[in-house]
């Protein structure tokens, strides 16, 4: 398709206080670089080693093949479907799009069929929580500056460590923190109530019916994502619409939601699940049977820009996950022109590929070691800190 062929792979672990990022750049014979993101919740130095293991199906190949590639990549690994694999053909393809952007000196966006919904998205705050303490009034105070910085939406876990069930008062505790930020940000604000696939169906129905007094905007992944049943159950009987798929992979999973559930969100994460080429494919499925994207989006600058890219396209694009803001305070100086955050709204980066150049320096400036975080686990008490062991 091109005259270009991609020659080397460089990897990039970042430490932040909870999660590392792992960024990728892919070299080319023409003198243009690719940028991605391949971070997951865990495993940076496997997801790095499995990049370079994986180079044979990209190394030297067109990266405007971008189908051909993907498909290589997923059908010839054996256990295709693993976080990490898919993670991999993830950052590849994403670095491929960013390379054609680049060569045609076009933003991704208009690869991808243009903007949709005008210049920039409107955004949610997530990682606001750090200092609650885990009670409503810490909550509430929280709740408030978030508003106060220019979010009309907000996500937040009220569920602490919970694992399947609660008694009755913990129950009550995480409805008090519902009601709390609810009378603390008033009527017009959107609460977006995280579950970390904590509950078992009827925990989670029970537990929906609780809350639904407050007006949440969506009740997200109430069950673990290896059961299409409970998700299925709970989306049928809960009074708040339902939304989940960080955690699936590729379009395959995503047919079994649209097919077998009444999910009205899907939260495809593209860095994890197949790029953009797997995410358009996941979009239209949900737009078929008219269910809203809104992409998972725990990780760093580098996805936040490709979010920007791919949700602009995205005709049922609804609203987009962001850390930015309540992230570590040198987040901005990675990029070496930073996101442009306001009012709730991100704008779209302009310029060729996805428009973003890392910082190099201040990549190596907070190079992940070994004895740094790996992750954080969501069932230990005191998660919500996110503090660097």
């Amino acid at each position: 398709m091109s005259d270009v062929s991609i020659t080397g792979v460089e990897t990039y672990m970042v430490a932040n206080p909870w999660k590392p990022w792992v960024f990728v750049e892919l070299e080319t014979d023409a003198g243009v670089t690719g940028l991605a993101e391949a971070t997951t919740h865990d495993k940076p130095r496997t997801v790095a080693a499995a990049i370079q293991e994986m180079s044979d199906y990209f190394i030297g190949k067109d990266p405007f093949n971008t189908e051909q590639i993907w498909l290589e990549m997923y059908r010839d690994e054996w256990f295709s479907k693993e976080v990490i694999n898919t993670t991999v053909c993830s950052a590849v393809d994403m670095a491929c799009w960013d390379i054609k952007g680049k060569v045609l000196d076009e933003p991704v966006y208009e690869l991808l069929g243009g903007k949709v919904h005008g210049d920039r998205l409107r955004t949610y705050a997530n990682g606001w929580y750090t200092d609650t303490g885990g009670t409503p009034e810490g909550f509430a105070e929280a709740a408030e500056r978030v508003v106060d910085d220019g979010y009309d939406a907000m996500k937040f876990d009220p569920f602490g460590t919970a694992w399947q069930s609660m008694t009755k008062k913990e129950k009550n505790h995480s409805v008090d923190i519902v009601r709390a930020v609810r009378e603390a940000v008033g009527p017009d604000v959107d609460l977006l109530i995280e579950c970390h696939g904590r509950f078992s169906a009827g925990q989670a129905v029970d537990i929906a019916r609780k809350l639904d007094e407050f007006e949440p905007t969506w009740f997200e992944e109430p069950c673990p994502p290896d059961s299409i049943n409970s998700l299925a159950e709970v989306s049928r009987r809960s009074p708040i619409p339902v939304a989940t798929g960080e955690r699936h992979m590729t379009k395959h999973d995503f047919f079994e939601l649209v097919t077998r559930t009444e999910i009205d969100v899907f939260q495809p994460d593209l860095m994890n699940t197949g790029g953009i080429t797997e995410g358009k494919k996941i979009a239209g499925l949900a737009e078929a049977d008219h269910v809203d994207i809104a992409p998972h989006n725990p990780q760093g600058p580098v996805a936040s820009a490709i979010y920007a890219h791919f949700c602009a396209s995205v005709p049922n694009f609804r609203i987009q996950e962001l850390f930015q803001t309540y992230d570590v305070d040198w987040v901005d100086d990675l990029l070496v022109d930073p996101l442009v955050i306001e009012d709730g709204f991100m704008e779209i980066p302009e310029g060729p590929g996805f428009g973003i150049e890392l910082d190099l320096d201040v990549v190596r400036e907070h190079e992940y070691t070994e004895d740094q975080v790996h992750t954080i686990n969501l069932f230990e008490k005191g998660w919500e800190g996110r503090e660097m062991n």
